[in-house]
């Protein structure tokens, strides 16, 4: 039976990640699969540039369709999809925007967040990391705000449900994955026991 797919998109910082595990600590014992887009970047030439409204600053581009290896990804979804874990989930800003990988998704989330919370989050986890606090501010500024809005935001229709992914929403967003698990347990089927359990996953450092 092919595993049973969640895809989770949703803006920078929003709380896809924490969604992700949230959903792997509730899901045994059914064997899960973690993937991110951010695993997919394109490096070097071949990623995108983006040059603020007005004539700004040019920056490389984390937020648009294109930044990604979107022929690997479908790819690779695919196979896990056919591999040896009961669910799969692929989380990350677009993952909701290309139709052929939502056709393999079984279940689509969007986590939703304020974009105030979502960019004090974004400061505090890269400031963390080593970077400039003035270099986060500007490429949020030039870069991310204007592709969430292009990008990320419209993919929100395309999701089943939408999560609530503030720090305030917390019971109602884990009463929700709570009964999202109900239902895949119910569509999966129990794993068999002592099975292993395979997972993949990478730190969201660009989006």
């Amino acid at each position: 039976m092919p595993a049973f797919v969640i895809g989770i998109g949703g803006g920078s910082a929003a709380g896809k990640s924490a969604v992700a595990e949230e959903l792997r600590s509730l899901l045994p014992p059914l064997r899960l699969q973690l993937m991110s887009q951010d695993e997919y970047f394109l490096t070097g030439e071949q990623l995108p540039r983006h040059a603020a409204p007005g004539g700004g600053r040019s920056w490389p581009d984390h937020n648009h369709p294109d930044s990604f290896d979107v022929g690997r990804l479908r790819s690779d979804l695919r196979a896990a999809r056919e591999g040896n874990a009961d669910v799969v989930i692929l989380e990350g800003i677009l993952v909701l925007y290309d139709a052929e990988l939502r056709e393999l998704m079984d279940l689509k989330l969007f986590v939703d967040a304020d974009a105030d919370e979502r960019i004090v989050r974004r400061i505090r986890r890269n400031v963390a990391r080593g970077h400039d606090l003035a270099g986060i501010c500007n490429f949020y500024l030039d870069s991310v705000r204007y592709r969430h809005h292009e990008f990320c935001e419209p993919t929100r229709c395309h999701a089943d449900l939408i999560i609530p992914g503030g720090a305030h929403q917390a019971d109602h967003r884990k009463k929700l994955l709570t009964e999202i698990c109900e239902h895949v347990r119910a569509a999966r089927g129990p794993s068999p026991v002592g099975s292993d359990q395979p997972r993949t996953a990478s730190e969201s450092a660009h989006e």
